[in-house]
């Protein structure tokens, strides 16, 4: 998880993180909240950012699918409907260069809609004269029975969560402690402790690991003749806790990092092994050694796009908002953080400051985990020794 540079520490309370300032009430209880989050987390939130599959057809142009000669994806053909007038939809003709995200912004609706309006897949390419409807055909328009019951289902019954029993484990390839405590709905620090690992410890694909679900003991009877107290609502669940590794994270962050793990589970990810991929051909285009890149991708999140932290470290490299904000400026332009290109760019320019700024590949490697300015000060934690151990057996393993 890299920070900035005027950053100090991993520690929680100096962990980087973009709160909303609040004005009104002094002790905050009320009061309008100014969004200072990134442009990218705010057209995120409101629907209208790209769908983050569309980066994979093309490496270097940014967060959306371009158009491309006919022979090279898959393209919906235009549908075919006999016997009846065509829709009167609004239509746009797609020209050179166009992308779903340009065309969503141009027509003032957002890419998933224009994408189910025309039967496209998030990796789907344009073509050059390709048309696009820009509303839903005539005979799914909003209003009518058939359409409004299979837009608005009737929401099912909740089912009644139970807690996981005592499992196992096998280790896959390209599995990480992340990945197999949210499987198993248990933390990081349980998986650990079960298996006594550590975070440096390497996973081996055929390797079982002990999962021990939570159970929560049994309330005690009350008394006969007491009135049962008033139990206050339960909080919602969320994807992501406020815990990793023995430090806990502000509510605000917290938050963040669900908003993030829900935007990026709705949308289509990369696979594993295409986001490998993707990490070592923005590594070879942006000079970085792609083992090297491999590997901070490797041990950060398993080449798993849809990880988030709680510290609302986001996608394949994890990086926080305020880090996306710096290699932002680093690449000259803006980057999403939940798009799969611009997330590994992001960390790709990181890792690439870093190994020019650091007086050695070590200090460089622990920088992108703990910062820079928290190395030089502080000196490497105990944990940083072993994600720079780790990380150096990840590259001597994908530069083989």
């Amino acid at each position: 998880m890299p920070f900035p540079p005027e950053r100090d520490t991993t520690d929680p309370n100096d962990a980087p993180h973009r709160t909303t300032a609040r004005t009104g009430d002094p002790d905050g209880s009320c009061g309008a909240r100014e969004d200072r989050s990134p442009r990218w987390a705010r057209r995120a939130r409101t629907g209208s950012a790209v769908t983050a599959v569309a980066a994979m057809a093309a490496l270097g142009g940014g967060t959306v699918a371009h158009a491309a000669p006919a022979q090279t994806s898959q393209v919906a053909p235009a549908p075919l409907v006999l016997g009846k007038k065509a829709p009167t939809a609004p239509e746009h003709t797609v020209a050179p260069g166009d992308s779903l995200w340009a065309v969503a912004q141009r027509h003032g609706v957002a890419v998933d809609e224009l994408m189910r309006w025309n039967d496209l897949s998030g990796a789907a390419l344009l073509l050059p004269g390709q048309t696009l409807r820009l509303a839903a055909p005539e005979s799914a328009a909003p209003g009518s029975g058939a359409s409004r019951a299979a837009e608005d289902p009737a929401p099912a019954a909740p089912q009644p969560r139970t807690a996981p029993a005592a499992t196992e484990h096998v280790v896959r390839s390209g599995d990480t402690l992340w990945s197999i405590a949210q499987a198993h709905d248990v933390s990081v620090q349980q998986l650990l402790d079960d298996n006594d690992l550590t975070v440096g410890s390497l996973l081996r694909p055929g390797q079982k690991l002990s999962v021990a679900g939570a159970v929560r003991p049994a309330a005690a009877p009350e008394p006969a003749g007491t009135e049962p107290a008033r139990k206050a609502a339960p909080e919602p669940e969320r994807a992501v806790g406020d815990t990793f590794l023995g430090r806990t994270y502000e509510r605000d962050v917290v938050e963040s990092a669900n908003r993030h793990h829900e935007q990026l589970a709705s949308r289509p990810a990369p696979s594993r092994e295409e986001m490998r991929r993707i990490v070592h051909d923005t590594a070879v285009q942006m000079g970085v050694d792609p083992a090297l890149a491999l590997a901070h991708a490797y041990q950060e999140s398993g080449f798993d796009h849809q990880a988030v932290s709680p510290a609302d470290a986001v996608g394949t490299m994890q990086v926080i908002p305020d880090a996306g904000e710096w290699a932002s400026g680093l690449v000259g332009r803006e980057l999403d953080l939940l798009d799969p290109q611009d997330n590994v760019t992001a960390g790709v320019a990181i890792i690439r400051q870093l190994g020019r700024s650091a007086p050695s590949t070590d200090v460089a490697i622990a920088a992108y985990y703990q910062g820079l300015h928290g190395v030089k000060k502080y000196g490497m934690y105990d944990d940083t020794k072993k994600y720079v151990k780790s990380v150096k057996a990840h590259r001597r393993s994908f530069g083989a």
